[in-house]
C-alpha cells in the first residue's frame, strides 16, 4: 500500500491510494481522495481481501506513515482473524515497499502527467484505463515478460515471451503517441 500525490491543471492536489500484490506487481485497487485517508486504505484492503482471500495468511506491507498505522486500519485487520498480518517496511522487515513506490513513479510520469489532466473526474477516468494497461498489457522485465495480471493468475514466468510482449506494447505506444496533438514529435 502506498499513496502518491498528483496536482491537476485546476491546481488541486489529489491523493491516490494504491494497493499492490507484492509478488505479481498487480494493482488490486486504487482510489482518489482529497487527502490521505485511513478509511480509503481500509476500504481498498477490505475489498481486495474479500475478492482475493485464500488459505494462506496475507502479509500487508506499508511504510510507517500515520495513514497506514492507525485505529481505522488496525480495527479492520483485527476482524480478519489474523488472516492479514501488517508489517512495517524497514521496521518489522529489513526491506522497503519499493515495488509500489516504483509503481507510483511509473504511473505518474509515464501515464498520468503526460495527459495534462484538468480535474479529478479526468484523473479518475485516466486511472481506470492506465491501471488496466499496467496490469494487463504492459510487460514487466522483472516478471520476465509477463504482465502483472498474468503472473497474479499463475502464468509461469518465461523470458522468451518478453520480446513479443515488448514489441507489441511498443507498437501500441507508438500508435498512441501518433494520435497526440503534438505535431513536432512525429
Amino acid at each position: 500500500m502506498a499513496i502518491t500525490i498528483l496536482k491537476t491543471a485546476d491546481d488541486k492536489k489529489h491523493y491516490i491510494h494504491f494497493l499492490m500484490d507484492h509478488y505479481s506487481k498487480m494493482i488490486l485497487g486504487c482510489s482518489v481522495e482529497n487527502s490521505s485517508k485511513p478509511k480509503a486504505i481500509r476500504d481498498l484492503l477490505e475489498q481486495a481481501y474479500l475478492e482475493h482471500k485464500n488459505k494462506e495468511p496475507i502479509i500487508f506491507v506499508t511504510d510507517g506513515g500515520v495513514e497506514n498505522v492507525n485505529s481505522t486500519v488496525r480495527y479492520f485487520l483485527d476482524t480478519t482473524n489474523q488472516d492479514i498480518k501488517h508489517l512495517i517496511a524497514q521496521k518489522d522487515i529489513p526491506f522497503s515497499n519499493s515495488k509500489i513506490e516504483a509503481f507510483n513513479k511509473i504511473i505518474k510520469h509515464q501515464f498520468l502527467l503526460p495527459q495534462n489532466l484538468t480535474n479529478s473526474k479526468q484523473l479518475e477516468t485516466a486511472l481506470v484505463a492506465d491501471v488496466l494497461t499496467y496490469n494487463t498489457i504492459r510487460p514487466q522485465l522483472s516478471l520476465q515478460g509477463n504482465t502483472p495480471q498474468e503472473t497474479f493468475l499463475g502464468k509461469l514466468i518465461a523470458l522468451k515471451s518478453y520480446k513479443s510482449h515488448f514489441f507489441e506494447h511498443k507498437s501500441l505506444r507508438i500508435s498512441d503517441n501518433q494520435q497526440n496533438s503534438c505535431k513536432g514529435c512525429k
